[in-house]
């Protein structure tokens, strides 16, 4: 039955349930923290915070994606009566037929029950569109949402929330909310209390249902993390903290996401199912639905709705494979190359199988001639380098052999990363080739993972003095994605940075699209890097060790 009523938790929050509630009935108090000790945030705090929970519901359920809100008026007092200031509507389609729905028509606020002796009226009256994670399993539903102060000056600190579901039953209440008619979580008194209404309303000498005075039930555990999430959040407010970590800076939020439910809906279950790989199949497959949905918004961005006709793509070190075919399954042309052919490749319809590539990359610019030779030199096509690796089988004795980049040019286990100029480039968890794809000279997402340097040797960077990283801390990682930030602005390409929304905690994007000297690569800039990074030794020969069987010259 979990602690009896009124019992204290090691926060100091008590179960309430035994007690009548200040909101009068039909409410029910549920939790509140311990009058004995005063929360130390303002009415503005805690307003604050619950605003910005309003909106970003997802900070309470992980079920929920999103709210779209549709309908918002602010009100302030003049002469004791609150005046209407500001008013917004929106409309947000649900374009999704086999989306769950529940009263999704009905975007004007409901009504609540509200104590006549705390005197509150609406400062904020919202109805906001619960937008759940799984929109086939759960509905859709609207809400009303207000925040409410005290028109009696003597309670000019006290703030309500109010949250009513547009439901009229809890057999059609979905997962992601508590199963009651309304939430109240009131800042009254420096306290916060969290009240509910229940479905079947009761009268003021009604007995509290059952359910609600078992605090190991679901409902009265949601209470409790109401109350959490208000004090933490209006204490955050309080002392100034600001977010770590920023989403959606590069890519609107609702078109990455509703182009997320959709890819979700055509893709992960026949991925999931079919998943021939040993590794989790959900991690990889909804990570890589996130990424492609984030990428095809990308790209309508920069080239337009029509973007499948003005670029085409490369993922190196593609892996899996599983962005390859959902990418190429919408309709966008492009290919994948890794070092090594995978037994998910085997899975996917020939269309796909056909735009993987089982090659080793070596940029030309290790094998091309320098630029200012190539002037001089108009007819070489390659450095005339070559190349010692050892090789060692079972059956012969330790050899070595030798390479020329003319034979690398030429050799068909080869990539030399010469793309159409029309080219977008993906590293997604690329490994060895993180640090090179700047240099490649095309427009570029890359999404670091393990640190490499450009010979592909493990490696670490620190975090450049003053650096504005998109990764906070000195970690190898953090060091790493500002190293990629690093080589690219000094290639000149204008960075943007965003934390991708994947079930990863590798999940720093660096993207650019924008550079003076795109089409003229590799420019001068590109071997000065090189040179400044230590060179490429072993590039080569740590690459070729990948390979299967050695490169055919022609």
């Amino acid at each position: 039955m979990g602690k009896p009523n009124g019992s204290v938790h090691k926060d100091g929050f008590k179960f309430l349930v035994d007690q009548p509630s200040i909101m009068g009935p039909p409410w029910i108090s549920m939790y509140g923290t311990d009058p004995e000790t005063p929360t130390t945030f303002s009415r503005e705090n805690f307003e604050a915070a619950m605003l910005h929970v309003i909106r970003e519901p997802n900070i309470n359920s992980t079920a929920i994606l999103r709210a779209d809100i549709l309908y918002e008026d602010y009100y302030e007092l003049e002469d004791g009566k609150p005046v209407l200031k500001e008013s917004h509507r929106e409309k947000f389609d649900l374009s999704d037929t086999d989306a769950k729905r529940i009263n999704v028509d009905e975007d004007t606020p409901r009504e609540t029950f509200l104590p006549e002796d705390l005197h509150l009226f609406a400062k904020y009256s919202i109805v906001r569109r619960m937008l759940p994670r799984n929109p086939y399993k759960d509905a859709v539903i609207n809400q009303t949402c207000l925040v409410m102060n005290s028109t009696d000056p003597e309670d000019s600190e006290t703030s309500a929330i109010i949250y009513h579901p547009h439901l009229d039953n809890s057999d059609i209440c979905p997962f992601y909310i508590p199963h009651v008619k309304q939430v109240a979580i009131l800042f009254h008194k420096k306290t916060i209390t969290v009240h509910y209404i229940p479905f079947e309303e009761s009268d003021e000498n009604a007995l509290v249902p059952e359910i609600l005075t078992d605090e190991s039930q679901r409902v009265v555990r949601t209470a409790y993390r109401l109350l959490q999430t208000a004090f933490k959040h209006s204490k955050g407010v309080m002392t100034g903290y600001e977010k770590k970590v920023n989403h959606d800076v590069v890519v609107d939020k609702v078109k990455f996401q509703d182009q997320y439910i959709n890819l979700k809906k055509k893709y992960s279950k026949f991925l999931v199912e079919n998943w021939a790989e040993s590794t989790d199949p959900k991690k990889h497959v909804f990570e890589d639905i996130s990424i492609a949905a984030f990428l095809i918004e990308l790209w309508i961005k920069i080239y337009g709705p029509d973007f499948k006709e003005k670029m085409q793509f490369r993922d190196l070190g593609c892996g899996n494979g599983v962005l390859v075919y959902i990418l190429v399954s919408e309709g966008v042309k492009g290919y994948g190359i890794d070092a090594r052919h995978r037994k998910s490749w085997s899975i996917f319809p020939q269309e796909t199988k056909n735009c993987l590539k089982e090659q080793v990359i070596i940029p030309s610019i290790l094998l091309r001639p320098h630029p200012d030779i190539k002037q001089q030199y108009p007819q070489l096509e390659h450095n005339g380098r070559l190349f010692p690796m050892k090789v060692a089988h079972e059956y012969i004795a330790p050899a070595t052999i030798v390479y020329s980049s003319e034979d690398l040019l030429k050799s068909p286990q080869v990539n030399i990363a010469e793309f159409p100029k029309d080219t977008f480039i993906i590293g997604n968890h690329s490994d060895e080739l993180t640090c090179w794809i700047p240099l490649l000279g095309y427009p570029f997402m890359v999404i670091p993972c393990c640190s490499h340097n450009l010979a592909g040797n493990r490696t670490r960077f620190n975090v450049r003095k003053g650096s504005q990283s998109s990764v906070s801390g000195n970690s190898s990682y953090a060091g790493l994605v500002d190293h990629v930030e690093d080589i690219s602005e000094r290639l000149g390409w204008n960075v943007q940075k965003e934390m991708l929304r994947i079930p990863s905690t590798r999940n720093a994007a660096v993207i650019s699209y924008e550079n003076p000297n795109m089409y003229n690569f590799p420019t001068t800039t590109a071997y000065e890097v090189l040179m400044s990074e230590g060179g490429a030794e072993n590039w080569i020969q740590n690459t070729m060790a990948l390979m299967k069987g050695h490169p055919r010259s022609h």
